[in-house]
């Protein structure tokens, strides 16, 4: 029997609308997540003190964000109003309050290779809890419509794709031992919604990985071929060579950027990740697929039985697809329990499926 395809929710219009249909649309998971993400804020477990910092850290991201994304803060507004909670909380929840003074979550792994015709497929998995995401097409008034996974209740992007056949995977950069400054970062999550509802080249995520300072692992490839790859960490980047169009990360720092990192704490690969192992595994069908990538191969492989330590894992929350160079409007994706037969294509510009995930 084949696995049913993730329930895909559309959102249309300008900055407010978007928020408010989501919020409506998904307000009881987003209350959910609330409880269970900002719980902290309403049982009395956060001390005087840490409630002080986050309010300032707040504050400044708000004026940050709100100045570089003014179209965010209407959307905010939209999902508190949508979900009937308080704007404050709507914004915590997109600020990703829950994680102040930690730079990552989750785990993730993403690649790149071409076929034989030299065109460059790509893909990857999302690891965090199923329940807390959702998937959405957003057809915003001003930039690209894309699809991609935010917990509920945020603004957020991730993995995902646009209308400009722009395809982008993202890996946390977890850095044991690192020592960075908290009033330096900007969320990950809105610099990566900035590239899908703005950037059509990788040479435009770069310069978002230039002129932002976030925590993460990304690659990037797009409709003309482009593939970008770097490790991205509070302020600077290092660009991985994509050889012959070919690129792989997980969750640690590899080349220079592991030496970078290096220089300001950073002990090696987190014990219990298994960023390692999962990236000597995608190495390795990489090696065997070289110039011949298809996606059912990717399929299979990112299919295969789900176990700890594998690309596919009990936390793998979706796993994603895309060949932005034949396919460019097309993302396959996989919903836990992710499997073979479980990928289903969508059109990134409507959120509707498509017959083309049979051919693939």
């Amino acid at each position: 029997m084949r696995p049913p395809p993730a329930p895909i929710a559309v959102l249309r219009g300008p900055p407010r609308d978007l928020g408010l249909q989501q919020g409506a649309l998904l307000r009881s998971q987003i209350h959910a997540n609330v409880g269970a993400l900002l719980g902290g804020f309403f049982n009395g477990t956060l001390p005087a003190a840490t409630r002080t910092k986050i309010s300032a850290w707040q504050k400044r991201l708000r004026e940050f964000c709100f100045d570089h994304w003014p179209w965010l803060q209407p959307e905010i507004q939209g999902i508190a109003e949508g979900a009937g909670i308080d704007c404050s909380l709507s914004e915590l929840l997109s600020f990703r309050a829950w994680q102040y003074e930690v730079y990552h979550a989750g785990a993730c792994s993403s690649f790149a290779l071409p076929d034989a015709q030299g065109r460059i497929l790509t893909g990857g998995t999302l690891d965090d809890p199923r329940w807390l995401y959702t998937a959405v097409q957003v057809q915003p008034t001003q930039g690209l419509r894309y699809l991609s996974f935010p917990i509920a209740g945020t603004v957020w992007a991730n993995r995902g794709m646009n209308e400009a056949g722009l395809a982008l995977g993202i890996s946390s950069l977890i850095c044991p031992g690192v020592k960075f400054d908290l009033d330096q970062l900007v969320p990950v999550d809105l610099v990566f919604r900035d590239m899908l509802q703005f950037c059509a080249t990788v040479g435009e995520v770069e310069d978002r990985c230039r002129r932002f300072k976030f925590f993460c692992n990304l690659i990037a490839v797009d409709r003309h071929g482009g593939v970008f790859s770097a490790s991205n960490y509070c302020g600077s980047y290092t660009s991985h060579p994509a050889i012959n169009g070919t690129a792989s990360l997980t969750n640690h720092p590899i080349g220079d950027a592991a030496t970078a990192l290096a220089g300001r704490g950073y002990t090696g690969p987190e014990q219990g990740s298994y960023s390692s192992e999962r990236l000597a595994q995608i190495s390795a069908w990489m090696r065997l697929h070289q110039g011949r990538a298809t996606v059912p191969a990717a399929k299979a492989f990112l299919g295969a039985p789900a176990r700890f330590g594998s690309v596919n894992n009990p936390n793998t929350a979706f796993a994603t697809i895309a060949m932005p160079q034949t396919d460019p409007h097309t993302l396959w994706i996989a919903q836990q329990p992710v499997q073979p037969a479980g990928f289903h294509a969508f059109d990134v510009r409507t959120g509707c499926l498509q017959p083309v995930g049979d051919r693939g």
